[in-house]
């Protein structure tokens, strides 16, 4: 076989690995956007608050040589259905697997995402292989910082009193939850993009937060029969690092790495030792 013939083959099985699925779909009666690439084990990645898919540009490409991926917007977030009332996120995640005939998967959730997934794995332990906790933020945890809470406060009030604009957007990215230490500047631009086309309900209304059910996901964190790999950033906030250390405390087959370096949002602030840590996990 030629050098030539040789190399184009191997681009166009590359290109076959990647090809990529982009759909919406009907699920629980909301529309609900997801997209699929790659074969082999899936993996699905679950976004964090305020964000959509898109935060997981620096995983999609990488894992989509070994693995099937799936990413989706959450009900409420991205491209998905907006919140009309509280709904089970678990749930949703469920239904999607479903509609893509998954029996089980892989799960990589970063902060309310890591909480859908450590949730999903505790309600549907036999729909789980693996999970990847990053920076997790978990319902029914009560030990933030006062300063967290004030970075909330201030966020909600700038809210209430003027919408979701231009104050209350530069707010939110300037909590400890959204700054970038080492991102490059493609991560900065993508991060400002889904924030401003946030359309920024849940700050507007609490009351259409995601509702994880009883008992809370603290509270089911021992039941969880998945190994979970904890994944925090050095510098994330004290309030994740008390989470991350229980979530890798409690839960059996638990645990936890720390990235050198990054802050709330480690897949986006150190993607190169976030993908080989989750690499290493998975395989």
């Amino acid at each position: 076989m030629r050098a030539t013939t040789f190399l184009v083959l191997c681009w166009s099985l590359n290109q076959a690995v990647l090809a990529q699925t982009s759909s919406n779909t009907e699920l629980n009666g909301a529309r609900i956007h997801y997209e699929v690439a790659g074969q082999g084990q899936p993996v699905v990645f679950i976004h964090g608050f305020s964000l959509d898919s898109r935060m997981w540009d620096a995983q999609w490409n990488a894992l989509a040589k070994r693995f099937k991926v799936i990413r989706y917007d959450i009900r409420g977030f991205g491209q998905s259905a907006r919140v009309q009332a509280p709904h089970a996120p678990a749930d949703d995640l469920k239904a999607l697997l479903d509609h893509l005939k998954i029996d089980k998967a892989h799960l990589v959730g970063l902060s309310m995402g890591a909480n859908i997934a450590l949730n999903f794995a505790a309600r549907h332990p036999e729909r789980v292989l693996r999970v990847v906790a990053a920076d997790p933020n978990l319902d029914g945890f009560m030990d933030y910082t006062p300063e967290l809470f004030a970075a909330f406060g201030q966020v909600f009030g700038l809210s209430a009193q003027h919408g979701w604009g231009k104050e209350a957007q530069e707010a939110w990215l300037n909590t400890p939850l959204l700054k970038l230490y080492t991102a490059d500047t493609s991560m900065v631009a993508i991060l400002q993009r889904m924030i401003s086309e946030y359309n920024g309900d849940q700050f507007l209304n609490p009351g259409l937060a995601p509702d994880y059910g009883k008992p809370s996901t603290v509270e089911l964190l021992s039941v969880i029969k998945a190994p979970v790999l904890v994944l925090v950033g050095e510098k994330d906030e004290e309030s994740i690092q008390r989470i991350a250390n229980l979530v890798a405390q409690k839960v059996p087959q638990a645990q936890k790495q720390m990235l050198k370096g990054a802050g709330h949002l480690s897949n986006m602030d150190h993607p190169k030792a976030f993908n080989k840590a989750i690499m290493r996990f998975l395989k």
